[in-house]
């Protein structure tokens, strides 16, 4: 079958990495008659070809296109490759903007206007997203909707019904485990995790690029019992949180990060984990899933969190909760979204 239309991702993220776009593109591709492009630099060969997903290191080969060509981007920047041969003028632009841009992300403002003028598609995947963009950008929006998709998690990779055994990194470890894997940025409480670190009858394991991020890090933390694991593949996270016996999502508190919405903590609530967490707007607004840390005393909130670990009741309503982040419908929705702006444009490839 000819594909409806080719989607192009351009170079912003590996696809090791298993971000948003790598879920969106990867259902696409199996749901849709559509050819997804991924350009990943890391590549040396197309990668993943099965005629509707490839990973490229050049996604902008015009032998890979077929029926309208429509451009997919996330940060406000990437507009620019469009400037660049041989990149061939695309049928439709699709923006989705995946955080508000604000501290790491304030770089993003200068050409933030541009893209949601030129974009025929405007996403986000936050509500606070979308009413940043119509308080801020209302201008630049015009009459375009704006649609609001959340993340999924990825239920075929986080399956807790494999059995995992226990990393090399995490052997001689007898305490209970906390454990966080993630990027250690600006948005990470380091006060937080030295609190949890005090609690000597646990073990707090985080992962993440901790050689890089280093200076970043406080220094008494970077002394403290904390067992620190430098970055690994995605893939190898569930073997991490097969042995997690608590999962941290210690965020700051501010306008950013109750703009997002973690892959983590929807992989964590797949293993059916209790996760403890600082009050972002998501801990918030779902209190049955969370154990919150913003109180004094840390030691009964863990000691509960622990406890419900194996409770039944407790396991199910987290892992409810994952199985309804089905990234399959977060693509349908961005396919009914590309169609329609087809259709109105008059370049959808009949089948």
């Amino acid at each position: 079958m000819t594909p409806e239309y080719t989607i192009v991702f351009p170079p912003t993220m590996l696809w090791a990495n298993h971000q948003r776009p790598h879920h969106v593109l990867t259902q696409l591709a199996r749901r849709h008659p559509v050819r997804c492009l991924f350009n990943d630099w890391t590549v040396d060969e197309d990668v993943h070809e099965d005629g509707r997903l490839i990973v490229t290191k050049r996604a902008f080969r015009r032998r890979h296109h077929a029926g309208p060509l429509v451009y997919y981007f996330s940060i406000p920047e990437k507009l620019d490759y469009l400037r660049r041969p041989p990149f061939p003028r695309p049928d439709l632009l699709v923006f989705e903007l995946m955080d508000l841009p604000e501290e790491e992300f304030a770089g993003w403002k200068k050409k933030l206007p541009r893209a949601l003028e030129r974009s025929d598609v405007i996403r986000t995947t936050h509500p606070a997203i979308t009413s940043y963009l119509h308080e801020h950008h209302a201008a630049s929006i015009g009459d375009k909707p704006i649609q609001t998709s959340y993340n999924g998690v990825d239920l075929e990779l986080f399956d807790p019904t494999i059995e995992h055994p226990r990393p090399a990194e995490l052997e001689g470890v007898e305490k209970p485990i906390l454990g966080f894997y993630g990027n250690l940025d600006g948005w990470i409480d380091w006060e937080l995790l030295r609190r949890l670190a005090e609690l000597s009858e646990y073990q707090v394991v985080v992962i993440g690029g901790t050689e890089g991020m280093a200076p970043k890090i406080p220094e008494a933390l970077r002394q403290s019992s904390i067992l620190w694991i430098d970055k690994r593949p995605v893939a190898d996270m569930p073997r991490f949180l097969a042995h997690f016996d608590a999962a941290l999502y210690p965020f700051l508190v501010n306008e950013m990060t109750d703009a997002v919405d973690p892959l983590k903590v929807w992989e964590y609530f797949a293993f059916g984990r209790p996760v403890l967490a600082s009050g972002t707007a998501l801990v918030r607004e779902s209190p049955e899933l969370f154990d919150r840390l913003d109180v004094d005393d840390l030691g009964a909130v863990v000691r509960r969190a622990i406890a419900s670990r194996n409770e039944p009741a407790a396991m199910a309503r987290r892992q409810d909760a994952a199985r309804a982040r089905d990234w399959g419908s977060v693509a349908d929705a961005m396919h009914a979204d590309i169609t329609a702006a087809l259709d109105r444009a008059g370049t959808r490839r009949n089948q």
